[in-house]
């Protein structure tokens, strides 16, 4: 399962179904994209962009449907606690988080991009 989240009101909607360092990190996030382009922006068609947080590495193949991201590289790789934070970058103003749990090499999702388990 995973959630698009692309505004802090849509992250205090399943705020208890998120650990607390991730919650964090992407309040943090959403705080900036909400300062920068709006708290009531759609997040699907202006600028901005927004957070896809998984609780297991699987609901990335499922998110990865909705951003029809072209780019196999993120620009950014993050470790926070025990998952990884992806950042792709669509065009000048629009970037998507991806933040899903580590998990065993076999099963890492993250790999066709080119991300390294063991960041």
């Amino acid at each position: 399962m995973y959630y698009k989240l692309g505004t802090i009101k849509d992250l205090e909607a399943v705020k208890d179904k998120i650990p607390t360092e991730v919650y964090d990190k992407i309040h943090e996030i959403l705080s900036t994209l909400d300062n920068e382009y709006g708290a009531n922006r759609n997040i699907d068609e202006n600028d901005g962009g927004f957070v896809v947080y998984s609780d297991s590495q699987d609901g990335i193949d499922e998110a990865l449907k909705i951003t029809h991201l072209d780019k196999k590289m993120p620009e950014l790789v993050d470790v926070i606690g025990g998952y990884i934070n992806s950042f792709f970058l669509k065009n000048n103003e629009y970037g998507i988080n991806f933040i899903a749990p580590r998990e065993p090499k076999s099963k890492n999702k993250f790999r066709k991009w080119g991300i390294k388990y063991d960041v």
